[in-house]
């Protein structure tokens, strides 16, 4: 998650570049590398399902960033909001 004013850098921050890659960039190639690895006794017969969303909410729209079109209906809980 990263919030900030247009020009502070989240985007810079989240994915980065391909020399210097961002925190969203290292959290994936980590998650990967520990799934791949092995020699980890804990991944013996594991199976690994990996889903992950990238939503942008920007003037309380938000738009699906890795299925582009129609942006998504902001919803409310009538109970808790």
């Amino acid at each position: 998650f990263a919030y900030g004013a247009t020009g502070a850098g989240k985007t810079y921050t989240m994915i980065g570049t391909p020399t210097q890659p961002g925190v969203m960039v290292q959290t994936l190639a980590e998650l990967f590398d520990r799934i791949e690895d092995g020699d980890d006794p804990h991944n013996e017969g594991m199976e690994f399902t990996v889903v992950f969303s990238y939503l942008e909410v920007y003037n309380e729209v938000i738009r699906d960033l890795l299925t582009p079109g129609d942006d998504l209906d902001v919803r409310e809980d009538p109970l808790q909001g």
